[in-house]
């Protein structure tokens, strides 16, 4: 089939089947940690971008074949799915053909718009993404077309809860240094409490992002932001998973937080990772990039970030 695909796995979904309705990064926004990289241009244009008729079939089809092996039929694109003008006439269609919850992912937009929230509404689950709630953060992360302002959005997924019948699941994925600071956090905390979104589900980079510079947010730093938005946030990225499975991003994160806190050797830095052959790789990209450096004791090596090396020279030498 050319646009459907999977199942695929999803922690948050099952065996979500996706169904692809453009072409990439056909989207209103240009997020600095997109794992589909560097968009062209961005565009707020709705139009019918793929043909109508065959995705339905395709999902008519999808829906015969095995309507057991998967949990969910989730739109989704390689770009934004609400710049896809036939999205609620699908939406419908599958819900009729499909029997399992018809789902939405959606950077939300174009929420403000009542005609995309017209077809939104209709689905099982909408999952919009909120990586902000100030104009200055958010097109800092989001780089949205200039259509797109922060406070409509806003106000846009606050009156789509209220219309829809089924579940909204916010999103919030964090960048280190661009909105996990407590000011944004706040911002974040009276928007949520705006929209009451049923979950609020926070997330950090943890694939190749489009830009270098777009960091993860560490562990630590994850829970104390969960603590702040309340009961009703969960972190759904997986650490350990991603620790275990030697992800550079996120194993880079976690040593740099330890390493604020203590010096610690290579070997202790292994053994608090699970040995694993990458934290030799790191290390050498952060001593080069300058952000920690080697510290020499008696005959041992630790490493430690530069602020903490130099305010420590004197107990460590």
């Amino acid at each position: 089939m050319k646009y459907i695909f999977g199942p695929v796995p999803s922690r948050r979904l099952g065996l979500s089947l996706g169904v692809d309705l453009l072409s990439p990064k056909t989207c209103n926004m240009d997020c600095i940690y997109c794992e589909l990289g560097r968009g062209s241009g961005t565009t707020c244009q709705v139009r019918e971008y793929t043909p109508f008729d065959q995705i339905r079939e395709e999902i008519r089809q999808a829906a015969l074949q095995d309507p057991q092996g998967f949990d969910c039929l989730t739109f989704t694109a390689s770009g934004e799915p609400t710049l896809y003008s036939r999205l609620g006439e699908l939406i419908d269609y599958a819900k009729r053909v499909c029997r399992k919850p018809v789902v939405v992912l959606t950077n939300a937009g174009l929420a403000g718009r009542e005609e995309i929230r017209k077809g939104l509404a209709l689905a099982d689950f909408v999952l919009p993404s909120l990586d902000a709630a100030t104009p200055e953060v958010f097109r800092k992360i989001n780089r949205p077309h200039p259509c797109i302002k922060v406070d409509e959005v806003i106000k846009g997924l606050s009156v789509l809860r209220q219309e829809m019948k089924g579940q909204m699941w916010l999103e919030i994925l964090f960048v280190k240094g661009f909105n996990d600071s407590d000011r944004e956090v706040s911002a974040l905390d009276k928007a949520i409490s705006r929209i009451q979104p049923d979950r609020v589900q926070l997330n950090t980079v943890a694939r190749p992002p489009a830009e270098d510079f777009a960091r993860p947010v560490s562990m630590r730093r994850m829970e104390e932001i969960r603590e702040s938005l309340g009961p009703g946030a969960e972190v759904i990225v997986d650490f350990s998973r991603k620790i275990q499975e030697g992800s550079p991003l996120i194993l880079e994160s976690e040593i740099l937080d330890v390493l604020k806190r203590r010096p610690l050797s290579c070997r202790d830095i292994k053994r608090l990772f699970g040995g694993m052959d990458k934290v030799d790789e790191i290390l050498s990209r952060l001593m080069k990039s300058g952000v920690i450096r080697e510290k020499r004791v008696d005959s041992s090596s630790f490493y430690c970030t530069v602020s903490q090396g130099h305010s420590s020279r004197e107990g460590m030498s």
